[in-house]
């Protein structure tokens, strides 16, 4: 009998190994979990099962699909019921689902985009971009710092961030042997600490009107923009995620998964496991240009530009903008006419949808009028590239309903009712940023997590009577909401860095999760706890930061000597 290497089991498959443990020892825990009277209560264990299946099982598995539908028919039974579970269950998480507009939007958004990409390969503009930019874009390195700085410049949306990104950028980091992987950490990364960062995104409007409504019931001075912006140089996971991206990238340094995907793309030239299955990569029969085409990269550009100018615009005019500029067109130098417009807009899929949708068009037309392709040429490579959206989109569409089941069962309140009973004042920018992070991760949603908690945690933190206090908590739910929903494998967000990006999702979120654990501790340490007991501001940053740098040479490796 062949003796069973446990160093080499353990080091091979740790994170399917330490799912199955910990969600064995949850459900084996959540029946005798007390509820807020000491009373034992079902509703805990019903509230928690489904999110834990569906994360275990993916991460044993290694099947999402399998992972989120049977997550999906458990927590059917479980809210509705053996008799009612098929018929609502069909009609609550299915079919609404997959109607709902918002949601409509999004898989719009995404396949149009998709499309889009492949048909901007095709005519020879990505060939293009890649020549026009060689130049500075030479190494492993300077490709990583290149889709680190774009991510920085798309920084009103998250969704267009990792959209616009990956596809982008994927064929300079396949040059340079940059794993799936890293390009996928990359650009989920950035996508949502730099939207949650700048005062002039999507997530305002969302992040304002909760902190608006909180305001008013507390009676405060401050209204809802006015405590985002004092909450901004507390956003210290943020800060940090941003800051251990570009950090990884200049020094091309790794650890963990991360270190052995980089090895294998480097090395081997694999640029995705053997056995993966990305979420998208292209259809490489319809993404070379056909031969003697010219390699314009203005093909590229211009859709590309095209979907930005088009987005702000519909989100200005959402926001109401337009009205203003018409009366004063030197507002569009103001950054509170931005701020303001920005926050307001309430459509911002629809918006996106129809940015996709012109960018889309316009890559079509340019290589037809310029006789690159024919218009079957053009057409086939549209939709090669929504054909790759295929799959992506059923996982997308399984975790929002998920995310729905979630809500009817409760998920997020009983977490924070089971998280809540410990937290003392001393500690509790600290106590909600990790409830913050555990309601996203089990949720799969970083606004969904804001809204839960922002009104139980605002009030807590105001009855201290500590403005630091409040201001720290404030900032530690939203920066942890976004930490929980960079680790967690059913987050639509992470979802769409690995379609965007070609990779294996799952081996994006192990491969991420070791980063995103690394950047938290930091910011959670070095951040909230030492700010909370009265450390000035620049220790934490200064601390954080060499404390990003000395993770990096003390567990970090480069993948190959030669690597740059």
């Amino acid at each position: 009998m062949a003796r069973v290497n446990l160093a080499h089991l353990w080091r091979e498959h740790w994170g399917r190994i330490l799912a199955v443990a910990v969600g064995l020892a949850v459900l084996g825990a959540l029946p005798l979990v007390p509820d807020a009277q000491g009373e034992k209560t079902v509703h805990t264990f019903t509230a928690l099962v489904p999110p834990v299946v569906a994360i275990v099982l993916a991460l044993a598995t290694r099947r999402l699909l399998p992972s989120l539908g049977t997550a999906v028919v458990v927590g059917a039974f479980l809210h509705h019921g053996i008799a009612d579970a098929v018929p609502l269950g069909l009609r609550d998480y299915a079919w609404k689902n997959a109607t709902s507009a918002w949601h409509l939007y999004i898989i719009g958004f995404t396949a149009a985009l998709l499309g889009m990409v492949q048909v901007i390969a095709r005519s020879g503009g990505t060939h293009g971009i890649v020549d026009s930019v060689k130049g500075w874009i030479s190494s492993g390195r300077s490709s990583r710092i290149g889709t680190a700085v774009m991510g920085l410049f798309v920084f009103f949306d998250d969704y267009a961030n990792c959209m616009l990104v990956g596809p982008t950028m994927r064929p300079l980091t396949d040059k340079f042997r940059v794993s799936r992987e890293k390009l996928a950490y990359l650009v989920d990364s950035t996508a949502a600490p730099v939207a949650g960062l700048v005062l002039l995104s999507t997530w305002v409007g969302h992040e304002v009107g909760v902190l608006d409504e909180q305001a008013v019931k507390l009676g405060l001075d401050e209204r809802g923009y006015a405590l985002l912006f004092q909450a901004l140089p507390f956003r210290f996971y943020c800060v940090f995620s941003l800051a251990f991206v570009f950090l990884t990238s200049a020094l091309g340094r790794d650890f963990g998964p991360m270190l052995r995907a980089e090895r294998r793309a480097a090395i081997e030239g694999k640029l995705v496991a053997d056995g993966a299955r990305p979420l998208s990569g292209g259809d490489d029969e319809h993404a070379a240009p056909p031969e003697g085409a010219p390699r314009r990269a203005w093909n590229a550009a211009a859709p590309i530009l095209l979907v930005v100018l088009v987005a702000l615009g519909g989100f200005v005019y959402d926001g109401g903008g337009w009205a203003k500029l018409s009366t004063n067109p030197a507002l569009v130098a103001s950054f509170t006419f931005w701020r303001e417009t920005l926050g307001a807009s309430e459509n911002n899929v629809l918006v996106l949808f129809v940015a996709a949708g012109a960018g889309a068009v316009l890559a079509l037309t340019l290589p037809l009028v310029q006789g690159i392709l024919s218009v079957g040429q053009a057409f086939s490579a549209f939709f090669s590239g929504i054909r790759t959206s295929a799959y992506a989109i059923g996982v997308l569409l399984l975790a929002w309903a998920l995310a729905t089941v979630c809500t009817d069962l409760g998920t997020g309140p009983v977490v924070v009712g089971l998280l809540g009973g410990w937290v003392s004042p001393a500690i509790i920018p600290v106590a909600t940023f990790l409830v913050a992070a555990v309601v996203a991760f089990a949720t799969g949603t970083s606004w969904g997590t804001m809204s839960i908690l922002l009104p139980a945690a605002v009030p807590l933190a105001h009855a201290t009577g500590s403005p630091e206090v409040l201001v720290l908590t404030m900032a530690s739910v939203l920066d942890g909401a976004i930490f929980g929903d960079h680790c967690s494998p059913i987050s639509d967000t992470t979802l769409m860095s690995s379609i965007a990006s070609g990779s294996d999702h799952l081996d994006h979120v192990r491969t991420q999760f070791p980063y995103a654990l690394t950047a938290m501790l930091v910011a959670l340490f070095g951040g909230y706890l030492l700010v909370a007991l009265g450390a000035p501001l620049v220790v934490s940053y200064v601390g954080g930061l060499g404390a990003l740098v000395g993770v990096l040479f003390l567990i970090g490796r480069k993948p190959m000597a030669l690597q740059s």
